[in-house]
């Protein structure tokens, strides 16, 4: 049987007790690793059926029947991104829910009958309760987090054994009635039920460095971080949790090795220690690291730190934790700086579940690895999960790509009480432990809404106990909505760049650009494809084409990041198209993403990819065939300092002054068939050319295949991805392609299909429409090699067939020591940012002055402004020229609110919120034909009032509210609103 090899027995350089240094004949060696635990790949052949039969934990239940599967699986990826949107923000519900079974038939040998086994989940969805031989032995109910468990006392070596986990994934009919699980649900993630991660089987000497699982093992792993750092030296701490199952004592010496990036071992410490029976005892050196690679963002150097414990000089375990070596700084006035470099964050979130049209939220490691590569090509640093933890694969892609990590635990948003918080609070406990090693998760989140003082505090108690050496911030998004944050959040984490509300404290954003546009329509220029002429257009909250979305970039991110200098970056909302809450019922997912759902970059990938990558960028917006006549505006995006722009190579304008920082409009463009070019200058020298050509007409089909680093492998869930293109007669894209094309499949796989954005029901079908000129379908594999076929067609068209083959995966007894692949070799360096639009200076200490308005801030898409001294001719909105003109009296030399008409029919639950500074009236004033919002039917009362702002009549709206009380304000209508309504504003006056 194949084994993971670890470390070679060396020579004892000294023997004794404490610590000693190993350094003669080992420094700057070659790592050569020997056997010593066991890692199994646990994902494949399972037993899974979508029921709950009785005893289906027994060891001898009848499971001949049961379908096979290997995880990652779910049992929701063939009813998801098959309904159009709700809107108003509400995910996709229409999800099979329910408890079913997994069954999983396996054999260690009879030698491994005086080791140790633990199997790790890296997470099940929603509630697993886990069986051995059939003893019921955990549950966990996070979703989200690692778990394991001690199967040593329940297996039979050389015998049959069968774990069981019976899973369920239902949940409450609204996300604040789902107690106790309030972050379990479509509201936040879809509902995508199943063992959707990755399952380890880990076979350990009793002897044994400890796994990171603090759920039911209540086991700390290693703790690895580095001090003192500059660029000659890093001190490194290496400390691993160590348990003695053995009857009797041992003497036992840990080593621990520093490895380069290279392979070559570059320091080595030792201690030794007599270990009772039973014992659990932490080991710790510290080594120095001379001249260290530092982790950048732009240069992610990783070491490798090998923990190996000997008995009579023999290696008997090992385990492998990874190391970055960084400083860094967030500064309220400067920024982000890394290694002392400043660098601002440019990134998104992204929901840990991560879900794919046609898969749903179970993917192999590699597709993963897909999703983080496109986000480093368009120039992204940042990532923040929203709103539970990302997967142990992912949180080590932040590693390796060089992607600052905001990482929490489990959470909603609420700041939850009794069962839920406790189930909180531990799962956040479990992902420190599990993920503290990590060089690239630089903040903690503690939750996604403020929490009391105890909580606060709970959570510090948890982080200086298992990360105290970690140095990284802590804070929790929409934490102004309380003053118990004052003096426990490190970090603000904004949402909406809009407003700083916390002056004395850097800031971060979460969540900004909410807006949404699916990829398939490029512009009002181009022919319509299910978009404006979609019969939901009118309920759409945006009705934005890629060019607009695109263009659009630059507005939110230079205007609410990109030219504040104190600001340290943050998140786009969101990378990739889910169905987890979109807010246009034209669409199956929220297309806010700069990719689809199956990972096709829309015109606003290119766009951040203009600004964000730190070489000369230039991008023209959309495509080069328009129909004969068209006149339009054409946008460059680009981080250069001027653009030209040529037809034909004919000049047809430069522009040197950039709106928004990156985008160089040319007004009135007459289109001509042939070429268009860009070029991007840098004091006047070129520095970066795109070309875009019209394509001819469309003559045939053409199919390209994706497929992991190590190629398809035969595992059962391993996914090749194919490309179906419309092509010319010279083999380009025609970008105005649309239309069914229809597949045929045969060979050894699952069909998986693709999606098109604007239809329902279009998932797992063996026919799927083009999206401007492309789209893109999966296969799964099975468990037996093989090749698969598949023939393209569509009318009029030459048809495309490809073939691809799957390698095989060695399979014995349930086992198999092939580890999910993922890309290797991947570390580059990149330069500095080649040229950085002018930023406005910054005058540290301006905040808001506001008396009544503390801590306010808005989430909406448009800017809300505070203004003082309430009286008539004073502009109602931010984005219209309409006054208040007879107003009460009551009302005047009030402070207001000017809100964006913009935002009259979008909704989120905290679209603006501040903090009474002293007790005061608050006013409402809201428009008659919208219906109200339930915090407005719960909190306020109609006065009777009316007010006419232009030609719409707003009822008035009245409360008190005493000084320090949190007020928020959902968005205008709870559902449906009239196109043309007017959106609500706020007054505020001393009582």
């Amino acid at each position: 049987m194949i084994r993971v090899k670890f470390l070679n027995a060396m020579f004892l350089c000294l023997i004794g007790t404490g610590v000693f240094s190993c350094k003669e004949n080992k420094q700057g060696a070659a790592h050569i690793p020997e056997e010593t635990r066991t890692k199994y790949n646990f994902n494949l052949d399972w037993k899974f059926i979508k029921e709950n039969p009785e005893n289906a934990q027994e060891l001898g239940f009848d499971d001949a029947a049961w379908e096979t599967i290997s995880c990652p699986h779910t049992f929701n990826d063939i009813d998801t991104f098959d309904d159009l949107s709700h809107g108003h923000h509400d995910g996709e519900d229409n999800h099979w829910r329910g408890t079913v079974w997994y069954r999983k038939h396996f054999e260690l040998p009879k030698e491994d009958a005086d080791k140790k086994v633990f199997i790790e989940f890296e997470s099940v969805r929603q509630i697993a309760d886990v069986y051995i031989n059939g003893k019921h032995i955990g549950q966990n109910q996070t979703g989200f987090i690692p778990f394991g468990f001690d199967l040593t006392p329940h297996l039979k070596f050389g015998e049959n054994n069968v774990l069981s986990v019976k899973v369920n994934n239902d949940r409450g009919d609204h996300f604040r009635d789902n107690f106790p699980l309030v972050w379990h649900h479509e509201h936040w993630h879809p509902n995508h039920g199943g063992i959707y991660r990755n399952v380890f089987l880990y076979v350990t000497d009793p002897l044994h460095i400890t796994l990171p699982l603090y759920d039911n093992l209540e086991t700390l792993g290693t703790y690895v971080y580095a001090e003192n750092i500059t660029a000659e030296n890093a001190d490194v701490t290496i400390n691993a949790e160590v348990q003695n199952e053995y009857t009797e004592t041992k003497n036992v010496v840990y080593e621990a090795k520093i490895i380069d990036n290279d392979g070559k071992v570059i320091a080595v410490e030792s201690s030794e220690k007599r270990m009772d029976a039973g014992e659990k005892y932490t080991f710790s050196v510290k080594a120095n690291v001379s001249n260290p690679n530092r982790w950048y963002t732009r240069h992610p150097y990783m070491y490798n730190v090998e923990t190996v414990l000997k008995v009579d000089g023999k290696a008997i375990d090992s385990y492998n934790t990874p190391l970055g070596i960084r400083s860094f700084d967030f500064n309220k006035d400067t920024g982000f700086s890394n290694n002392g470099e400043y660098a601002k964050l440019t990134g998104w979130g992204q929901k840990p579940t991560n879900s794919w049209a046609g898969l749903g939220a179970a993917l192999p490691d590699w597709l993963r690895d897909y999703t983080y590569q496109l986000m480093d090509e368009a120039g992204g640093n940042f990532i923040r999960w929203g709103h539970c933890a990302g997967s142990p694969a992912e949180i080590a892609m932040g590693d390796k790509y060089g992607f600052v990590t905001l990482m929490p635990g489990v959470s909603g948003e609420s700041q939850d009480e009794g069962e839920t918080w406790d189930i909180r609070i531990k799962a956040f406990k479990d992902m420190i432990v599990y993920y503290r090693n990590h060089p690239s998760i630089f903040i903690w989140e503690g939750g996604n809404w403020a929490e009391t003082e105890a909580h606060y505090q709970e959570i510090l108690d948890i982080i200086n106990t298992f990360d105290p050496n970690g140095k990284r911030l802590m804070g929790n998004r929409r934490a102004d909505v309380k003053n118990d944050s004052e003096g426990y959040v490190s970090i603000e984490i904004g949402t909406e760049g809009w407003e700083r509300e916390y002056p004395d404290l850097p800031v971060v954003e979460s969540e900004y650009n909410r807006e949404e546009a699916p990829r398939r329509i490029w512009d009002k220029q181009s022919p319509d494809d299910n978009f404006y002429s979609h019969p939901n257009i009118k309920k759409n909250t945006y009705k934005l084409n890629s060019e607009q979305f695109a263009v659009k970039q630059a507005y939110h991110w230079w205007n609410k990041m990109g030219k504040k200098a104190f600001h340290v970056g943050g998140a786009n909302w969101i990378f990739s198209d889910g169905p987890h809450g979109g807010r246009c019922p034209t669409e199956v997912t929220r297309a806010s993403g700069e990719v689809d759902a199956v990972r096709l970059p829309k015109e606003a990938f290119y766009a951040l990819k203009a600004m964000w990558r730190p070489e000369p960028q230039v991008h023209i917006v959309g495509h080069w065939n328009y129909a004969e006549g068209t006149k339009k505006d054409i946008f460059v995006i680009s981080n250069t300092a001027g653009v030209k722009l040529y037809i034909n190579g004919k000049v047809i304008g430069e522009n040197n002054t950039p709106k928004d920082g990156y985008v160089y409009q040319f007004k009135n463009v007459n289109w001509e068939a042939g070429e268009i070019k860009a070029e991007g200058y840098i004091n006047n020298a070129l520095k970066v050319t795109q070309t875009k050509e019209t394509a001819g007409e469309p003559v045939a089909l053409k199919l390209t295949s994706i497929t992991g680093p190590k190629g398809w492998q035969a595992d059962g869930s391993d996914i090749a991805l194919i490309d179906v293109e419309v092509v010319d007669s010279e083999g380009r894209r025609c970008p105005l392609a649309k239309g069914r094309v229809d597949f045929t499949f045969e060979g050894k796989g699952i069909w998986r299909g693709g999606y098109n954005s604007g239809k329902p029901n279009s998932t797992n079908n063996l026919y799927l429409d083009i999206e401007a000129g492309i789209n893109r379908v999966a296969v799964k594999s099975i468990l037996e090699a093989g090749s698969v076929k598949v023939t393209a067609t569509q009318s009029g068209l030459k048809l495309a067939s490809i073939e691809l083959s799957s390698n095989p995966v060695a399979l014995e007894n349930g086992l198999t020591m092939q580890l999910p692949h993922v890309f290797e070799n991947v570390l580059t360096e990149e330069p500095m940012p080649v040229h950085t639009p002018e930023i406005p200076e910054y005058m540290p200490g301006i905040k808001n002055r506001s008396e009544l308005f503390k801590k306010f801030s808005y989430t909406g898409d448009g800017k809300a402004m505070l203004r003082t001294n309430m009286h008539w001719g004073k502009k109602a909105h931010t984005d219209m020229e309409v006054n208040y003109t007879h107003l009460p009296r009551y009302v005047n030399e009030a402070e207001y609110i000017r809100t964006p008409n913009s935002d009259n029919r979008y909704w989120a639950r905290d679209q603006l919120q501040f903090i009474a500074g002293v007790k005061m009236h608050i006013y409402v004033l809201h428009d008659d034909t919208v219906p109200r919002p339930e915090f407005l039917l719960k909190d306020y009362k109609d006065n009777g009032d009316n007010i006419k702002v232009g030609d719409v009549v707003m009822s008035v709206f009245h409360r008190v509210a005493e000084a320090g009380e949190s007020i928020i304000m959902a968005g205008n209508s709870d559902g449906d609103a009239p196109e043309n309504c007017r959106m609500y504003t706020v007054i505020g006056k001393k009582f």
